[in-house]
């Protein structure tokens, strides 16, 4: 068993740190996973990395994507790349700085725009 926190452990931890509301979804259908930012509105950006899922380890990181829905779960209609790894395989913690840069600057514009 390992005790390191897993990569999507890690941004969670660097994303409510940043003070953003922050939970997972898991999709036992698709056998997925996601960190979802719930942004005020309803909207969210959904993050994994390139295969779908957030459990795992920083040395075998192969990349970010996140995603803006303006509807949520309740339509994927408009949705927007916020962020996607520029390499295959990027260091992990300058990924995911980079990342959460991305996700707070997306996130704090939707909040700041009017309704």
């Amino acid at each position: 068993m390992q005790d390191t926190p897993t990569t999507g452990e890690r941004l969670t931890r660097v994303l409510q740190a940043h003070g953003l509301a922050v939970r997972t979804l898991f999709s036992h259908h698709y056998d997925e996973s996601r960190i979802v930012v719930d942004i005020q509105g309803g909207a969210e950006i959904r993050i994994a990395d390139e295969h779908g899922l957030i459990d795992g380890w920083a040395d075998e990181h192969c990349g970010w994507i996140a995603v803006y829905r303006p509807h949520g779960d309740r339509s994927d209609e408009g949705e927007t790349r916020v962020y996607a790894s520029a390499a295959p395989r990027p260091a992990f913690e300058r990924d995911t700085a980079a990342l959460v840069a991305a996700v707070v600057q997306c996130a704090d514009a939707r909040r700041a725009a009017p309704a």
